[in-house]
């Protein structure tokens, strides 16, 4: 046993030694949760920021280009122009079919637009799509003067023309309430992003520290408040191995852990109560095969050194006391079936009033002896399909259970009745009855109740046990109805084929 227990013990440790413990998993996940958010930060102020700018601004070109479209023959279209201009930073020029300005208002100046010549402006007006489409495209101006500008002031001086670096110009063809051409023309500066981005990076580092050290904080802390309920549910579960389990400080920390904690300390319960049972029936088995096996053993050498005790009356008891250990068991293997799910049923349609009728007479016959007596008087026949041998198995349980704690008049009554489409056969005795505390255990394996009672107790405790697990592979309802000093009544229902009153 010792040896196997090390050979479990090395067994876990070898599989759980490369796992990470829910602290160490909890720190990774927000380790990844914060990495991604910093990522997200620095992809959207730095690497997408000039774009996302970029397409504000021509969102912005669009708007403004088709609120003038739309007013276009309005006598006051220049006023409209020149407030979103200031209202957007836009310079508006709006060209006749020759190129010439009809107005330009708004933040000319450093601009493509400024002072702009009949030449230019058919240039520009060129530059229209043919199809009357909108044309927005990005512009750089000629940096020729920045040397000069250079040479005339010390230091480093901005070139006017570098103003107008970077901008958006938007292009559409017009057509007047007049049947003339014309020439919308709208141009957004790009302020530099340089600036922001060196802002937006400094932010970056400060928001980067300040998360990494928030993680770990609110870490370490979800770490410890939900693994240290765990870890000491999971030391105090090791202890189920002996029956134990003693419920941890923290366990009721969490819904779920005290929920575990719960089911943990009914195992140990169930676990404590079982092994009891299981020493009972070792004791129990123990006795009741030892019994037997003398009793064989003694009559056999009796035969054999003595000629007169070879008579049929020792070989019966010999023959009786062999089947007694036969039955022991096949009680155990019936067990052991019900157990592993392998116990078959053989159904067919019989008769049950006459089977329990021949089980009565049969245990009749044997128990008369001693006084007791079974009574079965039915005024019906009732045909079931079932497994008959399975059947019997549990009414012969019953009975057998019933003659073991009857009363004083030795008496076990059988009955049938009809519940709708099914038969209800109870098997009632006399006895002290059985408290309401126990019911619920009459049907677990090895137990026996703790009433007292007359006759000697003669099986594994498994009878019970074994009657249920039939009963519940016919899809059978059964139960058990007691009250102390009314005696107890086990019952169970099968479905009827066929009645017949006639017996």
């Amino acid at each position: 046993m010792r040896s196997s227990r090390k050979g479990f013990l090395a067994y876990r440790e070898s599989t759980f030694a490369g796992r990470l413990g829910i602290r160490n998993k909890i720190l990774i996940y927000l380790a990844i949760l914060v990495g991604f958010m910093l990522s997200l930060v620095w992809l959207f102020q730095s690497a997408l920021l000039y774009n996302i700018y970029r397409g504000s601004r021509a969102s912005q070109m669009q708007r403004a280009a088709d609120l003038l479209l739309r007013n276009l023959d309005h006598a006051e279209l220049d006023s409209l122009a020149d407030r979103l201009g200031e209202e957007n930073d836009l310079a508006v020029l709006l060209l006749d079919s020759d190129g010439k300005p009809l107005f330009s208002v708004g933040r000319t100046r450093y601009t493509p637009f400024e002072n702009l010549s009949e030449e230019e402006g058919r240039a520009w007006a060129a530059q229209s799509p043919a199809d009357g489409k909108a044309l927005i495209e990005a512009v750089e101006a000629d940096d020729t003067s920045a040397e000069e500008s250079a040479t005339l002031f010390s230091g480093y001086v901005p070139d006017a023309n570098s103003l107008t670096a970077r901008g958006m110009v938007y292009l559409q063809g017009v057509s007047f309430a007049d049947g003339s051409q014309g020439t919308l023309l709208l141009y957004a500066r790009m302020t530099p992003v340089s600036s922001t981005l060196d802002i937006a990076r400094r932010q970056f580092l400060v928001i980067t520290a300040a998360l990494v050290i928030a993680a770990v904080l609110v870490g370490a802390t979800m770490a410890s408040s939900v693994s240290e309920p765990i870890i000491e549910t999971n030391r105090a579960a090791r202890e189920l191995s002996r029956s134990r389990y003693t419920r941890p400080a923290h366990s009721g920390g969490y819904r779920e852990i005290a929920e575990l904690n719960d089911t943990l300390v009914r195992a140990a319960e169930d676990l404590r109560r079982v092994e009891d049972l299981q020493r009972e029936l070792i004791a129990n088995i123990s006795h009741d095969l030892r019994t037997p096996l003398t009793m064989i053993q003694g009559y056999a050498e009796a035969m054999r050194d003595l000629p007169e005790e070879m008579n049929p009356e020792n070989m019966q008891i010999i023959i009786d006391e062999t089947n007694r250990l036969s039955s022991m068991v096949n009680e155990v293997l019936d067990f052991s079936r019900l157990r592993t799910g392998h116990l078959e049923l053989k159904k067919t349609s019989f008769s049950l009033t006459a089977l329990i009728r021949e089980i009565c007479d049969r245990i009749s016959a044997m128990a008369g002896v001693e006084g007791y007596t079974v009574l079965f008087e039915p005024t019906e026949d009732f045909t079931v399909t079932a497994d008959s041998g399975r059947i019997s198995q549990v009414i012969y349980n019953l009975i057998g259970n019933a003659l073991t704690y009857t009363g004083e008049d030795k008496t076990v009554r059988v009955t049938q009745e009809r519940r709708g489409n099914a038969v209800r056969v109870q098997v009632s005795d006399t006895g002290e009855g059985i408290p309401a505390d126990e019911l619920p255990y009459l049907w677990d394996r090895y137990y026996r109740s703790r009433e007292n009672h007359r006759r000697a107790v003669i099986g594994s405790g498994l009878g019970l046990n074994i009657c249920r697990g039939i009963l519940e592979k016919h899809d059978a309802p059964y139960g058990v109805e007691s009250e102390p000093g009314l005696g107890t009544t086990f019952w169970f229902e099968l479905p009827v084929v066929s009645g017949d009153s006639s017996l």
